[in-house]
């Protein structure tokens, strides 16, 4: 349970919250939806490029040290994200989110799971795959009532905390 909490707040974070946010991040920064999502697409690909490292270091390190420094860069990357003014500063930001989607979502978790379930890694693997895919039915209306009551900037840091307080003691 505590590894499909994790997933549930890292997917929903990391990767469903610009759905909601990100008109107003476009309109706030003055970017294209070609700017933001390309940003947002870079992260996408240095998460697949980063996953082969996260992987060897999964297994030469352990899944839970591996996960709990993605955790601190997830944090990083979602508060950088969040005091994002620029589009170079939002790229570097979405570049860092990438590395931390490697360490912190499916990839890393599977991995993870599977040194530590054992002989139950299929059943382990089915309910950890549906809680997490309970992270758009959390986090697409978490996004929508932070943008309403504390705007995009703040919901992100909140994400961020959620990283810290939640994820990183999990892992």
């Amino acid at each position: 349970p505590s590894l499909g909490l994790s997933q549930i707040i890292s997917w929903g974070a990391l990767y469903y919250s610009i759905a909601v946010l990100g008109a107003s991040m476009r309109e706030e920064l003055a970017l294209s939806a070609a700017a933001l999502f390309g940003a947002y697409s870079l992260s996408l690909l240095l998460s697949a490029l980063a996953a082969p490292v996260a992987g060897r270091a999964i297994d030469r390190y352990g899944g839970r040290l591996v996960m709990s420094v993605g955790s601190v860069t997830a944090a990083l990357a979602l508060f950088a994200i969040a005091h994002a003014h620029s589009a170079i500063t939002l790229y570097a930001a979405w570049s860092l989110a990438g590395i931390a989607m490697a360490m912190t979502l499916y990839d890393a978790a599977f991995a993870t799971l599977s040194q530590h379930s054992g002989t139950s890694y299929r059943t382990a693997l089915t309910a950890l795959t549906l809680m997490g895919g309970l992270a758009s039915t959390v986090f697409w209306p978490l996004s929508l009532k932070g943008l309403e009551w504390i705007g995009w900037r703040d919901t992100l840091s909140g994400f961020a905390l959620l990283q810290i307080a939640i994820c990183l003691p999990l892992h």
